[in-house]
């Protein structure tokens, strides 16, 4: 079912209606596995209710790790080894598999059945294992999933090279599972890491679990046996938070959206500082964050800190008044779908051009205003979340169709509700 996507009709000089951002995915399923992991209960206050975080709770349920909901808010007694009951499913989530898997790996008793969508397993994986399978343990694909078998013996701590150039999440998943290891573990890797920022978030959670690591450049000292039980308040989603900022911008409208945190290590925290350079301007009050449009130039960014505000960003260039250039995107091929590509197709589709050049960087022109028409064909967001974002930013000048628009409900299952509150449209 295609939904029409909603152009900006309000009258002038009006406001875009505030906003309440949900929970951090990213954070999120950190925290369910740093709770999981850290001896005693944890209590998780705004954590993100989507696909992404289900899969992860239900994965926790399988392995014997309970999470338990009462009005919004979770509750999880952790430190036990994972036994799992039955297969676990990961759905789609990247996050779940990669954070979950070195846990496992070195940690469970007996070997485990791990099912997910077709695509996940497609994604890459082999950074990850490498360094578990030279400890013994053994990766077996069939099917939509694979066979994990433990390593012959829990280590006391975990010494490994990984490659991180093409996700930080292998990264995250080894610091994570070193933490519950008695002697942590010591990793080292060679830069450049692909997103970066995100090891900064998980070396913040894993911190405010009890465990203070030493991050650096190309290597990271997780001590041992520090993880504790903890009740604490996830923050909103940077992420989330990305198209309706966007929106603003290209609408030359003010937006009022939180709750966010000004010095949040979220890369997508980013966002604000870009579209200000493009000429918009912004200012705090509390935890909210006030964002004016309209752009006033095209914007030039290098998002290897933050590669998945690539989709949203490119909608927000095919609508800016002057070409634009994108670099440090290239990570996007490997995500829910070809990201780099998409995006470029999201540019023509607005009626713009759009150039890949390499891996990395994509050269954004927009359509003269004289020369654009409502798009013809739905576009489609190939299952993708961020792509399907992307388009509601695009679609807010010129409207147009949008195939398969529940594939938000990965990350952001209240988008288009909150979406059209933004609009102050009628459901």
């Amino acid at each position: 079912m295609n939904l029409s996507l909603f152009q900006d009709t309000l009258p002038p000089g009006s406001t875009l209606g505030p906003v309440q951002i949900p929970g951090s995915k990213s954070v999120t399923n950190r925290a369910l596995l740093l709770a999981a992991m850290a001896p005693g209960t944890s209590t998780l206050h705004g954590g993100l209710e989507a696909e992404d975080t289900r899969w992860m709770r239900e994965c926790l349920w399988t392995l014997g790790l309970p999470v338990v909901e009462v009005e919004n808010i979770w509750s999880i007694s952790g430190g036990f080894a994972p036994n799992a009951a039955a297969p676990i499913y990961v759905g789609a989530s990247g996050t779940t598999l990669r954070f979950l898997l070195p846990w496992l790996a070195l940690n469970a008793k007996v070997p485990m059945r791990i099912n997910g969508v077709a695509r996940l397993f497609e994604r890459p994986l082999e950074p990850l294992l490498a360094p578990l399978l030279a400890l013994g343990a053994k990766w077996i694909s069939e099917g939509n999933g694979a066979w994990l078998h433990p390593v012959p013996e829990t280590p006391e701590q975990l010494d490994v090279w990984v490659d991180g150039s093409l996700s930080s999440q292998f990264i995250t998943g080894l610091a994570l599972a070193a933490a519950g290891l008695r002697k942590g573990g010591n990793l080292s890797w060679d830069s450049p890491v692909a997103s970066p920022s995100y090891l900064e978030i998980t070396r913040h959670w894993l911190a405010r679990f009890g465990c203070e690591s030493d991050l650096k450049a190309s290597s990271w000292r997780i001590p041992g046996n520090q993880l504790n039980a903890v009740e604490v308040a996830l923050p909103g989603d940077w992420s989330g938070a990305a198209a309706f900022l966007a929106a603003a911008a290209v609408t030359g409208r003010s937006i009022s959206v939180g709750l966010l945190d000004a010095d949040d290590p979220q890369g997508d925290r980013a966002l604000e500082g870009i579209l200000v350079t493009a000429g918009c301007t912004s200012h705090w009050h509390g935890k909210r964050l006030w964002l004016s449009g309209p752009l006033l130039r095209g914007i030039q960014a290098d998002l290897t800190l933050c590669p998945d505000l690539g989709p949203v960003l490119a909608a927000t260039c095919a609508l800016a008044p002057e070409p634009s250039v994108l670099t440090g995107l290239q990570t996007l091929p490997h995500k829910e779908c070809d990201r780099l590509l998409a995006s470029a197709e999201l540019v023509r589709w607005l009626g713009g051009e759009a150039d890949i050049i390499g891996d990395h960087t994509l050269k954004i022109r927009p359509a003269p205003d004289s020369s654009v028409q409502i798009p013809g064909a739905p576009f489609d967001p190939r299952n993708d979340h961020r792509m399907a974002f992307a388009a509601a930013v695009g679609g807010l000048k010129y409207g147009g169709q949008l195939k398969d628009p529940a594939c938000v409900s990965k990350t952001f299952p209240g988008f288009w509700d909150l979406w059209k509150e933004m609009l102050r449209r009628n459901p």
